[in-house]
């Protein structure tokens, strides 16, 4: 029987040196048992990355928010290349919201999301029908041509248009019976979903009629889940009052998401902007009850007002250092969240913007901040400390709202150079019993 090994030297030291590298071990191999127990160990990325079930500083999740690998910051610099996405059916993986050069430069730890488009430039929209309500219609803005496809076999229906904000409707669709579908839209030029927050009007992408009714919001929270595909814009209000969306993938060719786009989509429990979006607008996320888990690419510079207001299941979040603005509001009421990394970028604490954050247990205010503003820690009664140390001038306090309802054991820690002045500068004084000179 012929020798299944090669007993070359040189090659076998080939062999082995290409383990080590791709594995980011030195370790002596024996030939041939570690051969194949080490190249089984090795995960796709060349830093030892696992399938992970508890995060560490540098952490890849998938759409859903399943958390796929974890690194310290050690071994994320020591990449030298990132770990391959998962497979879905009809989708294409088309990479993660951090380049390599992001990842290895990264001086924090930070979240990473997997970024998909959908294997034939189709948006799909998942939905199920009940029975007594199977006739809806469908409205999108295009610049182009859309065909809507609505998934029983039928012919499609064909939109076209010349505006990405004036909005062309279907006909209303009768499928024979109630039951799951996939509509998919294909679009020539490009087309931007759409609504208002007008009562019983909302999101445009499926409905009863192209007027107010309260009919509207049963076809509304039909929407289960979407795939976003080629040459479509996330508008304003797009999804607005879509309740039971629970999965949404957005692939790097959509370069801005609008106001109020998932506001009132209480069963979306995670989402992965796009490297390619730089702002997330005003009440974007709001009322989105269930989100617990969101990634932010570094192109991202602003976080609109209300943007997070009453996520209550949103636990953590880290806001990366690209992020310059951080409106009003920004996390009001997020009852869940117990840790936030506030960006070295950021200037402000701005009206409300923590407020009713009740799950707070410590909070770190970077050397960058030079003001904090009304109600910015309202009733944050979680809260054991607040850590200015690194501050190296007293911030101004516009207030003395700025930390209602603050515990009586709660210290606030500033540099233990500064605590006089601390203690005496405006409004500051109102708190000069929990001033902590570390």
């Amino acid at each position: 029987m012929a020798n299944e090994y090669s007993v070359n030297q040189s090659d076998l030291v080939s062999v082995a040196n290409a383990i080590r590298t791709k594995g980011g071990t030195s370790e002596t191999l024996v030939f041939p048992a570690e051969f194949v127990s080490a190249i089984q160990a090795i995960q796709a990325g060349g830093g030892g990355a696992i399938t992970a079930t508890t995060p560490k500083d540098v952490n890849f999740y998938d759409y859903d928010g399943t958390l796929l690998y974890s690194y310290t910051l050690e071994e994320a610099q020591a990449l030298t290349a990132l770990p391959d996405g998962p497979t879905h059916d009809g989708l294409v993986f088309d990479g993660w919201n951090y380049s390599l050069e992001n990842v290895k430069s990264l001086t924090r730890a930070m979240n990473i999301g997997a970024m998909y488009s959908t294997d034939d430039d189709t948006t799909r929209i998942y939905i199920h029908l009940e029975d007594g309500r199977t006739s809806p219609m469908l409205g999108i803005c295009p610049n182009g041509t859309v065909t809507v496809d609505w998934g029983d076999g039928t012919e499609p229906d064909i939109l076209t248009g010349t505006s990405l904000t004036t909005v062309q409707w279907t006909p209303i669709h009768n499928y024979a019976s109630p039951g799951d579908y996939v509509i998919k839209l294909t679009v020539d030029g490009e087309a931007q979903l759409y609504g208002t927050n007008s009562t019983n009007t909302y999101s445009y992408i499926l409905r009863y009629g192209s007027g107010a009714d309260s009919r509207n919001r049963v076809y509304q929270k039909s929407i289960l889940k979407v795939e976003i595909g080629a040459g479509i814009r996330i508008g304003n209000y797009a999804f607005y009052n879509c309740y039971s969306l629970s999965s949404i993938t957005i692939p790097d060719s959509v370069t801005s998401i609008g106001a109020y786009a998932f506001t009132i989509c209480y069963s979306l429990s995670s989402i992965t902007i796009p490297d390619s979006v730089t702002s997330i607008e005003t009440y974007v996320f709001n009322n989105c009850y269930s989100l617990s888990s969101i990634t932010i690419p570094n192109s991202v510079t602003s976080i609109g007002a209300y943007a997070f207001t009453t996520c209550y299941s949103l636990s953590s979040i880290i806001i990366p250092d690209s992020v310059t603005s951080i409106g009003n509001y920004a996390f009001n009421s997020c009852y869940s969240l117990s840790s936030i990394t506030i960006p070295d970028s950021e200037t402000s604490i701005g009206n409300y913007v923590f407020s009713a954050c009740y799950s707070l247990s410590s909070i770190t205010i970077p050397d960058s901040v030079t003001s904090i503003v009304n109600n910015a820690f309202q009733n944050c009664y979680g809260i054991a400390y607040y850590d200015f140390t690194a501050l190296s001038a007293v911030p101004a306090l516009s207030n003395t709202n700025a930390f209602t309802g603050i515990v009586a054991d709660c210290e606030i820690r500033v540099p233990a150079a500064l605590a006089d002045e601390w203690k005496a500068a405006t409004n500051w004084a109102t708190y000069a019993d929990y001033i902590v000179g570390v």
